[in-house]
């Protein structure tokens, strides 16, 4: 067969259902063949970054290698963007690309770049196929090493290969990819001991603990411990459990900050973050983590690389004989009370007023599913949702370390895609969204339904607020907004302004429960957030 069907019927055989891509002539005769079959959906995007946004959102929600595919030169190059958000977030995608002519390679000829050295900071495997009876070898390895390694390959394919017949033969399956690792006994022993002492402990819990949420919770429990959450491990505990704080960092709560003051132990579970500069000096740390690589140099942090479905089981036995220090636990309620009261305080507004941010998301808490993914671009927008909205069991999809603007609404396309059932809630800034404006078609043409939110409030609100915070005078941070409703209804999907408070929850409800692709243009508020760091009550680390 051709190398073109070949790669279509690998990825099939593999579970792959999508691809995400840009047309480019270097892939013509791909396209061809992906337009001749129907076992492989091709998603047309409008900008291949939003594709390769595409591929990470779905592969962060699956956990299984997701694939994008763009022409030769500046198409693979506009991967690079959504590409390195899966590097730094560590999922597994394939990009596979087209190149110039075999022969043509190394030469002056338009759109020659070696990709192969332009991709490989942020990947784990590239490769340039120069010969038909290549791809079989490439297509494994690539796959492979993505899964394992947890992180992007990248293939890129001459142009006159795709047409050229192969032998390579359709391996039915790929090797399974071993995710135990061999704990130490002598090292979660230690770590119990630690958690045996300890009379006023705080457990942080990250992304990496949603598979283990209940018995996270139940060593909580035990201990009558805090419970601090990522931005990842929003959902993974109700924010209502009396034993939660809240989150850390500037998206955390002023409460978080007064828990640890008085910890003698922090207990990070399933989180590679460490937040330095909101912990303070002098606190004993525990750290559990499968890659050593998560786990941080600090003098007084104490790391148990294993999975938690090894140390957990471990910890709950030895913890039977530990008394409960009754006094550390009703301080921890009172907290929580005060961590409600703070999230409640900061979203009272009169009816005719603008809206803020904090409470659109609080608000937007009391309506939504409880099992909603909820796409968040990245801006002020992300450090409010993290701040005041009440989490059940929802799933929060963003560009973590990465942090790129434009993620959200690509990434809540890729969310609807990949779980057509459940509820989608995109959450974008107006600047954010302008950087894929053009994705809007995209979902409209996929005839795809989910909220959009654009926070609209004129400016680039997370960078005039550093830019104040620094001693600057903002400068380049105000937008100048097209009408985002008549762009809406341009694309053939439904749009509606929130002017007011008093307009926002019946919005939202409708909005969510219309059934169709809908945007609400929210007019918000000049940026409100409050710098975390100043209301730190104790010396913080270097």
């Amino acid at each position: 067969m051709k190398v073109a069907q070949f790669i279509t019927e690998q990825l099939v055989q593999w579970g792959v259902s999508r691809v995400y891509g840009v047309a480019g002539d270097a892939i013509f005769a791909w396209l061809d063949t992906l337009g001749r079959q129907e076992k492989l959906e091709y998603i047309p995007c409008k900008h291949e970054a939003a594709a390769a946004m595409m591929a990470s959102a779905e592969a962060k929600l699956t956990g299984r290698p997701a694939v994008c595919i763009a022409t030769m030169g500046p198409g693979a190059i506009n991967l690079l963007n959504g590409l390195a958000d899966a590097y730094a977030d560590h999922v597994p995608v394939i990009a596979i690309t087209g190149h110039v002519e075999t022969q043509k390679l190394g030469g002056g000829y338009k759109q020659y770049i070696p990709l192969e050295d332009v991709t490989r900071p942020i990947t784990q495997y590239q490769a340039t196929v120069v010969h038909p009876q290549a791809i079989g070898e490439v297509m494994h390895k690539a796959f492979v090493c993505a899964m394992h390694q947890k992180g992007v390959a990248h293939i890129a394919i001459c142009k006159d290969v795709f047409e050229r017949m192969t032998s390579a033969q359709i391996v039915p399956r790929l090797p399974r990819v071993a995710s135990a690792v061999r704990p130490d006994r002598i090292e979660m022993e230690h770590a119990a001991e630690l958690l045996l002492q300890s009379r006023r402990p705080i457990l942080l819990l990250g992304i990496g603990a949603r598979e283990t949420a209940q018995s996270c919770l139940q060593l909580a429990e035990m201990l009558g411990a805090g419970i601090l959450l990522t931005l990842g491990a929003k959902g993974i505990l109700e924010d209502a459990h009396p034993l939660v704080l809240g989150g850390l960092g500037e998206g955390g709560s002023e409460t978080a900050l007064l828990a640890l003051a008085e910890a003698d132990l922090l207990v990070i579970l399933g989180a590679s973050w460490f937040p330095r500069a909101f912990l303070p000096k002098e606190l004993a740390i525990v750290h559990v983590d499968t890659n050593p690589e998560s786990i941080h140099a600090h003098p007084k942090l104490n790391s148990v690389t294993a999975n938690l479905d090894d140390v957990l089981p471990l910890w709950l036995r030895r913890l039977e004989s530990r008394r409960m220090d009754h006094a550390w636990e009703e301080q921890v309620e009172r907290w929580h009370a005060r961590f409600w009261e703070e999230t409640q305080s900061i979203t009272e507004q009169k009816a005719d007023e603008l809206v803020k941010p904090e409470t659109l998301f609080h608000t937007l808490g009391k309506v939504v599913s409880e099992d909603a993914i909820i796409a968040l671009d990245t801006g002020e927008h992300t450090i409010w949702f993290n701040r005041a909205f009440r989490g059940k069991a929802q799933v929060p999809l963003f560009s973590g370390k990465w942090r790129t603007m434009g993620f959200g609404l690509p990434a809540a396309i890729a969310a609807k895609l990949t779980y057509p059932k459940r509820q989608v809630v995109c959450i974008t800034g107006d600047g954010g969204f302008q950087m894929n404006l053009a994705e809007l078609m995209t979902a409209a043409e996929q005839q795809i339904s989910f909220l959009l939110i654009v926070v609209n409030n004129g400016t680039l609100g997370l960078e005039q607020m550093k830019m104040v915070q620094a001693g600057f005078k903002p400068f380049g941070v105000r937008l100048n907004n097209p009408d985002f409703v008549l762009w809406a209804q341009a694309c053939g999907v439904q749009g509606q302004v929130v002017e007011n408070v008093s307009a926002l929850e019946p919005q939202l409800r409708q909005g969510l429960n219309s059934g169709r692709l809908t945007l609400l243009d929210v007019r918000c508020t000049s940026p409100t957030l409050t710098e975390r760091k100043k209301q730190i009550p104790f010396q913080a680390q270097a």
